[in-house]
């Protein structure tokens, strides 16, 4: 699609795009904040935060406004730890018994989007697009379009859509959906998210067509579609990183390092949707069952700390630490350590010698909205070798279907996965699926992500206007002829 800038852009999402550190303010991390950060410097626009106390927004030197909301902290808590991960965040991921519905949490959730939706109202000028991104400001578009009809407004969910039977637990279900029909462009991560809104959309008995790949739902004198927008990573980066000399140096001391034989790695925020617990169980299965993989088989499990405020996820830390001192105590011996668990955020020069230095990544997520480590294992190598190890539950199996993939469900399978893509010889079949697999992520760039939504939601917003003069000069016909 061809890109064009943007006109005035204002930016909603739950982090700022850069945060204060005891070094000063710096860039936060992450592909997205990396793919919209040039978009909104030729914009000139303004970037409105609801998030975390430590966001930054006296910022120095930049052709476009930060605003970070001041949300009282308990409202805060009630909204992103309550009513978005308590709830919405388990939802999505189909854990619906870990969900939790509180009507206080719902309000603070209600209150910060009218918050988010009253800054965007004041910020934006006419006739500007507004991109509003992720689960925790779900009822930002319906507001902001309440207050704003002149703006083109987009939305993108960054997580699975929940299966229509888990929405059904929602007891604002009805309101999610209505919030996102505020929005001109609703995007998705692949087709069956689409197909999953769609589903959601005949529960409640909402009006809606197909065109192409793309739902349709009316809504008075416009339309709000949902679409399928793949999300990418910054694959040049990660290719040239994985062409540094420094950096395949210390790939291979941390082969030497772990003995030098079959190393696989997982790279994970610490949440109960990654599966890390469960990979860990079937790895320490996989010990007990191959002698071959006790002495050549190390396993590198990076876990990035993640809501330990909340208790699910201090409890998942410590099953999750239980389970590699249960396999060191049982597998490891004076100069063998099997697992390694690492429980911090890596710099990605040091992960990108960690996936140079891995013969295989496991990605074997529960469920996952796509998961980009998939894409940036693949992109980082700069030969085709290497096996990818991928959940089918994951969004990213849809675009990458060349990947070993596993059903993260099936115990005994994901055992055997584990087994092949450590132990099987390497084919010229690898070889294949790892030039296949760089092809597609080569297509999937971040940047042309972030680009192409934009355009897209710009010739939407153009054939909406297109359609209304049709209308209004068939109108005048009509009554010129009375």
């Amino acid at each position: 699609m061809k890109t064009r800038s943007p006109r005035r852009l204002v930016i909603v999402s739950a982090r700022a795009p850069f945060v204060s550190t005891p070094n000063g303010i710096v860039r936060a991390p992450g592909g997205l904040i990396s793919a919209l950060l040039p978009l909104m410097r030729r914009a000139r626009g303004t970037w409105i935060a609801t998030g975390a106390d430590h966001d930054a927004c006296d910022t120095s030197e930049l052709p476009f406004r930060v605003r970070a909301l001041s949300i009282p902290s308990s409202m805060r808590a009630a909204w992103y730890a309550g009513a978005s991960n308590g709830a919405l965040w388990p939802l999505a991921h189909g854990f619906v018994e870990v969900c939790r519905f509180q009507a206080e949490q719902t309000r603070a959730y209600l209150d910060v989007c009218r918050a988010a939706a009253d800054a965007a109202a004041e910020n934006a000028p006419p006739g500007a697009i507004v991109w509003i991104h992720d689960y925790q400001l779900a009822l930002v578009p319906a507001l902001l379009r309440a207050r704003r009809p002149d703006l083109t407004i987009g939305f993108f969910w960054h997580i699975p859509w929940p299966a229509a039977e888990s929405l059904r637990v929602l007891p604002w279900a009805s309101e999610l959906i209505e919030g996102l029909l505020g929005a001109d462009l609703v995007g998705l991560h692949v087709p069956r998210y689409v197909r999953a809104f769609r589903d959601a959309l005949d529960e409640l008995g909402i009006t809606h067509t197909s065109d192409g790949g793309s739902i349709v739902v009316p809504r008075g004198s416009r339309a709000a579609r949902i679409e399928a927008w793949p999300i990418g990573i910054d694959v040049e980066g990660w290719a040239k990183l994985g062409r540094d000399e420094d950096v395949a140096a210390e790939a291979a001391r941390i082969r030497a390092d772990l003995g030098g034989g079959r190393v696989l790695l997982a790279v994970d925020r610490m949440d109960y949707a990654k599966g890390i617990a469960e990979r860990l169980e079937a790895f320490e299965r996989l010990l007990e069952q191959s002698a071959e993989a006790r002495e050549r088989v190390t396993f590198v499990q990076i876990g990035v700390p993640s809501r330990e405020t909340v208790p699910a996820y201090r409890e998942l830390r410590q099953r999750i630490e239980a389970a590699v001192g249960r396999i060191q105590g049982r597998f490891g011996a004076l100069r063998r350590k099997p697992v390694h668990l690492f429980a911090r955020s890596f710099e990605s020069t040091e992960l990108a010698a960690y996936y140079l230095a891995a013969d295989a990544a496991l990605v074997t997520p529960r469920r996952d909205g796509m998961n980009l480590v998939a894409f940036e294992y693949v992109a980082t190598r700069p030969r085709p070798n290497g096996r990818l190890l991928l959940s089918t539950t994951a969004g990213a199996a849809d675009v990458m279907p060349e990947a070993h993939l596993v059903n993260p469900y099936d115990d005994e399978g994901l055992v055997s996965a584990i087994e092949h893509v450590a132990l099987a010889p390497e084919t010229p079949g690898d070889a294949a699926r790892m030039d296949a697999l760089k092809a597609r992520v080569s297509r999937l760039s971040v940047e042309g992500w972030a680009s192409d939504f934009l355009a897209r939601l710009s010739q939407v917003t153009d054939e909406r206007v297109a359609s209304r003069a049709t209308r209004l000069a068939a109108s005048a016909r009509i009554t010129g002829t009375r």
